[in-house]
């Protein structure tokens, strides 16, 4: 089994594979790189107090935003923690937080960083029906990789939420000067990946001919879609435990039908 994802997170459903005794392939097509500039997270992280909620889209941004501010997760910790400086005096402001789904919210959760809002529809589409109630004039940070999805800022910018957009990442795609090795079965976990292995000189298209291909989520689904690439198996919910689960499901799913 092919898997596209950036190198440091590859690990994880690699592992997973082979313990449902899958050989994976790591073969990235996507590197992740620190921004052009800090510049606009420094300014936005420096007051705090200044948003209602911070929102996080994938675990790389967790990832990027505590390593640039190590203390980001202990100013938070503290603004929660905190109580009126004096008899009837207001508590500090301090923003909430919310995760797109399961695996931005174990990343947050393993840095020490507590989870108001995770979505029951696990992609920006579901962030913004989830934050519905947020009013008009309200401020949200959404630290995201340099021209990722647009969807969440429009849409709640159009009912008077002022969003934030600073970027924490940027995705680089991979030359891929080497051909992959066989393969019966490709994972795409991101719109990014795809893209760049179908325009891999020693990929593409082709390559996938014949394969089973399987992706993350709705995203990218609607990505392959777009590129004329069929989709075999998507799970329920974005994550590395239900992508592994629904790809044993659908080999199950093969064998029984060979063996009738």
């Amino acid at each position: 089994m092919l898997v596209t994802r950036p190198e440091e997170q590859a690990g994880a459903l690699a592992d997973a594979l082979a313990a449902e005794g899958a050989v994976a392939i790591v073969y990235p097509t996507i590197a992740l790189a620190p921004p052009p500039s800090w510049d606009a997270f420094d300014a936005a992280v420096a007051d705090l107090t200044a948003y209602d909620w911070i929102v996080f889209t994938s675990p790389s941004a967790v990832r990027f935003a505590v390593g640039r501010r190590a203390e980001l997760a202990r100013d938070l910790a503290a603004r929660a923690g905190a109580g009126p400086a004096a008899p009837g005096a207001p508590a500090p402001q301090r923003p909430r937080v919310a995760a797109v789904g399961a695996e931005t919210a174990r990343a947050l959760g393993a840095v020490g960083i507590d989870v108001a809002l995770v979505p029951e529809d696990q992609r920006q589409e579901g962030l913004v029906a989830a934050l519905a109630s947020v009013p008009a004039g309200a401020r949200i940070l959404f630290p995201q990789a340099l021209g990722g999805r647009e969807l969440l800022p429009e849409a709640l910018s159009s009912r008077g939420v002022q969003v934030q957009v600073v970027p924490v990442s940027q995705t680089r795609p991979l030359p891929l000067a080497i051909a992959p090795p066989p393969f019966d079965v490709a994972i795409f976990a991101s719109p990014s990946a795809l893209k760049a292995f179908l325009a891999g000189a020693a990929a593409g298209p082709a390559a996938l001919s014949g394969k089973v291909v399987a992706v993350i989520g709705p995203t990218t689904e609607a990505a392959a879609r777009a590129s004329g690439i069929a989709v075999d198996v998507i799970p329920p919910v974005p994550s590395v435990s239900a992508l592994v689960a629904a790809l044993v499901a659908h080999r199950r799913s093969d064998l029984t039908k060979s063996e009738g």
